[in-house]
């Protein structure tokens, strides 16, 4: 039997990513019901129900990102929109706050005067955020604090994700977003290779909504950050 055309594969990996979230949805409601009765359990089984928690989120994102793959392969780009940046910040921290929480991790976004709109695909858009965030979650120490930013630069609404994980060396930044330096990236610790291809497919999902991905630092911390053109 012969594979099916390129142009089919997109609606394939949606469909396959749409039956694999409910049995997943169906897993975590009822590791959170467990959880839920047995207030009193002993320590080591309320650890192996979050990690089994923990696991489910992560399962989440490998599904997500079947989606970016997916549509990366599609002819057209789906249509942008208005978006604020800080809703989709604020979407995006309610999303990966559970996750957080069972990492140890606090998850901040900064308050400041800029609340750009900016042109892209907001769905898209918070998969790339989605992304970029876990990745700051997987390399965060436990206690530490990832930070969201959000702030207008020139024609452009930027996201800022800090942490006080390593950052990644100048010669390995662009690398790290591309296919081809995942199994490269992946043997170094500092190069911050990511779960489900974190970084790559925040990378392609920002590309699909009009968006650009960068990695790099301030002030010691890594940085991770998506900016998009301002709505006029």
């Amino acid at each position: 039997m012969s594979p099916p055309p390129q142009k089919q594969l997109p609606e394939l990996l949606a469909l396959l990513a749409h039956d694999l979230r409910n049995p997943l949805s169906a897993l975590l409601t009822n590791i959170n019901f467990v959880r839920s009765t047995l207030k009193d359990a002993a320590s080591e089984v309320d650890e192996a129900l979050s990690d089994s928690a923990l696991s489910c989120s992560i399962l989440g994102f490998f599904i997500g990102n079947l989606d970016v793959l997916g549509r990366s392969l599609a002819d057209s780009p789906p249509p942008r929109r208005p978006t604020g940046a800080r809703q989709a910040a604020s979407e995006a921290a309610l999303r990966l706050g559970p996750q957080a929480s069972l990492m140890g991790v606090e998850l901040e976004i900064l308050s400041g005067p800029h609340a750009p709109r900016v042109l892209v695909d907001p769905n898209f858009f918070g998969r790339a955020l989605d992304n970029l965030i876990g990745n700051s979650l997987q390399y965060s120490p436990h206690k530490g604090k990832v930070k969201i930013e959000c702030s207008a630069r020139k024609d452009r609404g930027v996201l800022t994700i800090s942490d006080d994980g390593p950052t990644v060396p100048v010669e390995l930044r662009d690398l790290v977003l591309q296919a081809e330096g995942q199994n490269t990236a992946k043997q170094r610790y500092e190069a911050r290779y990511g779960r489900g291809l974190g970084l790559y497919c925040a990378a392609e999902a920002a590309r699909i909504c009009g968006a650009q991905v960068t990695i790099g630092e301030r002030s010691g911390h890594a940085t991770l950050e998506i900016s998009a053109q301002l709505v006029p």
